[in-house]
């Protein structure tokens, strides 16, 4: 069965399909009857009962065993605790019959079907990035960011997965998720920093008595993206009743996809500069074509400098052999010889990992109980990073050993006394390091009740965070492969050697053939590879203390509250090599660096009840809540939340906030000492295309950014169609003083547009060629976005259609429509909304629509799902003209369809089942989306932020309950 509770979303056209024919009719899944929400249990939210309501009602206590074990059903969307209270904050639970019904690989992958999240980071993105988040699961609600979307575990922060703030949901524990909230609207005044998108709140079932398990196997349909899991949790109460103990246990271990080749999809599609364009002749600027790459690069070696050897490449045995360069656009070229280097990307990164959880309460006394937890939880990933390339800045002498005899001769003919090679590696294969994480986290407190209805509980928590970044295998230390390169005879003894070695004979250097592929030697590669990481400690801890209750009443009810303080300490201290420090390597060029800041906080938070059982008023209530947070670097700034709910009749419900949020600047943005990385641009003054340095740093300046929130919505739940639910809800967030970062290539766009500001962050050498470029995150920035969510669902039992048969019929669909999402920076205004292609970053691609429907038939033997995902067409840039600025600038709408099945087994124990499921049933191919930018020579061609890369995968598994 569908048990799951929605917020406000979505509605989308229809597909021929039955299920979507059913769903555009009017019928989709139900949410749980409020009342039977309310009464449940914690652990029994949502098993028990079906969300009748997209934002589901606050449950008063229900008695758990003895004395204080008294448990609050607090969704995330507000802190108040109130029988029959219905937020009007928008918040969707999913409950752990529908991701079971799903079966999928992970839960991260289940969260981000929903249509809200659009870019969040995962290990199936099918990118080279040398980052910090490859491999980790990072949710993005609104396309805001990563750093936007605050997750919480039981409504407790913990400690940051990487110094931008970000946690890997991938570390939390699994097997005891009851319910995921997620709040799809600004939250600080309830939780505090970072939740001016939402919060995604993982709640445990705490209270879990018994065994249960789960193990589950997958593979995709070309043999590779394999993926296995085993869960098991065991919970008993001891002394009476009075104590519990509970401890749960979760292996994942996700396979690597094989490179982009494997799949007929990847055809090298880039946007390229038009060679025929010019103003005014009709011819579009930019051009969507296949078979792009490199155009400054090959395997084997390319001649880039011009004269008499120009177009010349080495073949694989270093022979010159005629390259036809085609069309150029700046590095990349197309219609000719020229060799992708996005084609070692892989589909996946491989991740392999588990999670450790544990948790004790005793009630000391009939009103109080005590608690403690510990998590654990490692996991490891591989990072396939770009290879090794020299964009046509090796110097080759005509004294050079291995230089073939036709190339000196001309050389010599011409009296020329070197070139210029450019060269990719891929017979080196790609740079792979690794993204190694170790996280523990303590939790100790204490919780009670007192007087009438009154509650509190005061804890504190300390987490830490090991992550080793980096380790890269191929990486070349720069200034050993240039002297490994610089290959010449010793006229002592005929030897070939390197040249610095007749200088320096105790360098340790060892000749390299530079020319063709696979001539490299292991002690040649021992010489010229390094070794880059940084060692990372994050540490939080905090302390925090809240009261619920419900002081006195008005005419129209109780006023509730509640209220609490909170101070917490974040960390980090990062080591690495001495190399680092001296940008010797092709990928990483850590530097050391720590830093420290804290934050106290007080909230309040309220809901008066204003009119009660009146005409055309059943219930209107207010919810207002505030907070001050006080920043150890950037001082004090307030929070604040005011909503309403007005139940006109039990059927017709209108909700509506409007909020101030914030998001404090993470550690990386305020004391990251910096990284160096080779990326390449194009510079408007030299015009044309190579490869510079940028520095990233942190900027310990920075302040907080503040958010305006507008969330308008109404549901209705007919009486005339019980079971049936909809709602619609319009959302509004700006952003002021964004903390933003440009890219390198912004960088330069604006200092050529006037901005000195950005001008003083670019250093040029004598030849006017730049050298440097620092990336330094300010408050410059303005971002916003603005659309609409729907939801329509139904459920109804089977045996009211045809009698003969039992069980339920869920059926749900979400959506969401988004009109606008701008960022501005330096007074330019940029709109994404529509745009399915990435600019460099993964949030710059918002689709207009995204829609999930979904159909669950549920009976006492079986269960059958299925889920028809939507994402709409669009373009790869909105700001272009078809025809005018790009030839094509369409990406079509996709439709992924999954089905699962599964087969109960009620004599092997409650809740054993086998299951099975196929996600991607037809193997749809994602669309052309490449990213374009000064990235673009990376890209797939498609976007796999959005789209799904691997294609058809199977899954099956068992999973039983004692």
């Amino acid at each position: 069965m569908f048990r799951m509770q929605v917020r406000n979303h979505r509605i989308e056209c229809c597909r021929t399909s039955a299920l979507a024919l059913i769903i555009a009719c009017g019928a989709t899944p139900a949410f749980a009857q409020d009342q039977a929400a309310a009464t449940a249990p914690a652990n029994e939210v949502a098993s028990a009962a079906q969300p009748s309501d997209p934002t589901p009602r606050n449950a008063a206590p229900a008695q758990q065993g003895g004395g204080a074990g008294l448990a609050e059903i607090v969704v995330t969307g507000t802190r108040v605790a109130r029988l029959g209270y219905t937020a009007p904050t928008p918040t969707t639970v999913i409950g752990t019959a529908q991701i079971q019904a799903a079966a999928p690989a992970s839960l991260a992958d289940y969260v981000n079907q929903l249509p809200a999240l659009v870019g969040s980071t995962t290990p199936r993105v099918a990118t080279t990035g040398a980052s910090a988040t490859v491999g980790a699961n990072l949710y993005n609600l609104r396309a805001l960011g990563a750093n936007r979307t605050l997750v919480l575990l039981d409504g407790h922060r913990v400690a940051p997965s990487t110094l931008t703030g970000n946690i890997d949901v991938g570390l939390l524990p699994q097997a005891l998720v009851e319910r995921v909230d997620v709040v799809t609207g600004g939250a600080s005044a309830a939780w505090g920093s970072d939740a001016v998108a939402g919060v995604v709140n993982y709640v445990l079932n705490t209270k879990f008595t018994g065994i249960m398990g789960n193990i589950q196997s997958g593979i995709s349909d070309e043999g590779d993206a394999r993926s296995f899991k085993a869960e098991l949790s065991v919970g008993t109460k001891f002394a009476d009743g009075r104590g519990h103990f509970l401890v749960s246990g979760e292996y994942h271990d996700d396979g690597s996809a094989d490179p982009v080749t494997s799949r007929d999809w990847f055809k090298s599609y880039k946007v390229v500069n038009n060679p025929a364009y010019a103003p005014g002749n009709g011819q579009p600027v930019r051009l969507l074509e296949p078979g792009v790459g490199l155009g400054v690069a090959t395997n084997g070696g390319l001649i880039t400098s011009p004269g008499p050897l120009a177009n010349t490449q080495f073949d694989g045995n270093g022979k010159p052999m005629p390259y036809n360069p085609g069309f150029t656009s700046g590095v990349l070229s197309f219609g000719g010889d020229a060799q992708d280097v996005s084609q070692i990307i892989r589909l996946a990164s491989p991740v392999r990992g588990g999670t450790i959880y544990a948790r004790g309460s005793y009630d000391l006394t009939d009103n109080i109980t005590a608690y403690g937890e510990f998590g654990y939880a490692n996991v490891k990933s591989k990072i396939y990073a770009r290879v090794y390339e020299r964009d046509g800045n090796i110097t080759i002498r005509n004294d050079n050993a291995y230089l073939d005899p036709a190339i000196r001769a001309t050389m010599a003919a011409n009296g020329l006394t070197s070139f210029s090679l450019g060269k990719m590696f891929l017979d080196w294969g790609p740079s792979v390091g690794r993204n190694d994480r170790e996280q523990f986290r303590y939790v100790g407190g204490l919780e009670g009740k007192f007087g009438n209805g009154w509650s509190w509980d005061v804890y504190g928590q300390h987490g830490k965070t090991d992550f080793l970044n980096g380790d890269y295998s191929n990486n070349p230390v720069t200034a050993n492969f240039n002297n490994a390169v610089d290959a010449v005879v010793n006229p002592a003894n005929g030897q070939i050697v390197c040249r610095s070695t007749l200088t320096n004979p105790g360098n340790g250097c060892v000749p390299y053939n530079v020319f063709g592929t696979n001539k490299s030697t292991p002690q040649a590669l021992a010489y010229i590879y390094g070794q880059s990481y940084q060692n990372i400690t994050i540490k939080q801890d905090v302390a925090s203390a809240s009261l619920r209750g419900e002081p006195f009443s008005t005419w129209a009810g109780p006023v509730s509250v509640a209220l609490g303080g909170e101070w917490r300490r974040e960390s980090y201290d990062a080591t690495t090599t001495a190399l680092d420090q001296t940008n010797a390597f092709f990928l990483g060029n850590f530097r050391p660096s720590q830093g420290h800041y804290n934050v106290k906080e007080g909230f309040f938070e309220t809901v008066v009840p204003l009119l009660k059982d009146k005409r055309f008023f059943h219930e209107f209530d207010f919810n207002g809540a505030v907070r001050y947070t006080d920043y150890s670097l950037s001082g004090s700034v307030v929070s604040w939340k005011l909503g309403l709910t007005w139940d006109v009749d039990n059927q017709l419900r209108f909700r509506g906030t409007r909020s101030r949020d914030i998001r404090a600047p993470n550690l990386a943005e305020l004391f990251q000492a910096g990284n160096n990385l080779n990326q390449t641009i194009s510079d408007p003054v030299l015009n044309k295309s190579y490869s510079v340095q940028q520095f990233a740093a942190g900027n310990p300046n920075l302040v907080p950014e503040k958010a305006d929130t507008t969330s308008v919505g109404v549901v209705y739940r007919p009486n005339w169609l019980p079971g049936f639910a909809a709602s619609v809800d319009y959302f509004n967030i700006k952003i002021d003083k964004a903390i933003y970062s440009n890219t390198a290539q912004a960088v330069i766009n604006l200092c050529q547009g006037g901005d000195p500001l950005q001008c003083s962050f670019i250093t040029r050498n004598a030849a006017n060629q730049i050298t440097l470029i620092k990336l330094l995150p300010l408050n410059i920035g303005g971002e916003a976005t603005r659309g609409v969510d729907f939801e329509t669902s139904y459920t109804r039992n089977v045996s009211d259609i045809v009698s003969q048969w039992s069980g339920t019929l869920n059926l749900r669909m979400v959506g969401t429509y988004v009109a606008h999402r701008t960022v501005t920076v330096g007074g330019v205004k940029t709109e994404y909304a529509g745009q399915n292609a990435n600019f460099d970053q993964n949030s710059q691609a918002v689709p207009s629509w995204r829609w999930l429907a979904s159909a669950t038939y549920d009976s006492d033997h079986f269960t059958a799902s299925v889920t028809e995902r939507f994402i709409s067409a669009g373009k790869i840039n909105v700001a272009w003209v078809e025809g005018v600025d790009i030839d094509k600038n369409h990406v079509p709408a996709v439709f992924y369809t999954d089905l699962s099945l599964g087969f109960k087994m009620p004599h092997l124990g409650k809740g054993a089942e086998i299951y099975f499921a196929v996600q991607n049933l037809f193997d749809r191919d994602p669309p052309v989306a490449p990213i374009f930018g000064a990235t673009g020579f990376l890209s797939t061609g498609t976007n796999g932020y959005l789209y799904d890369v691997i294609g058809r995968q199977f899954r099956g598994g068992v999973r039983f309950k004692f």
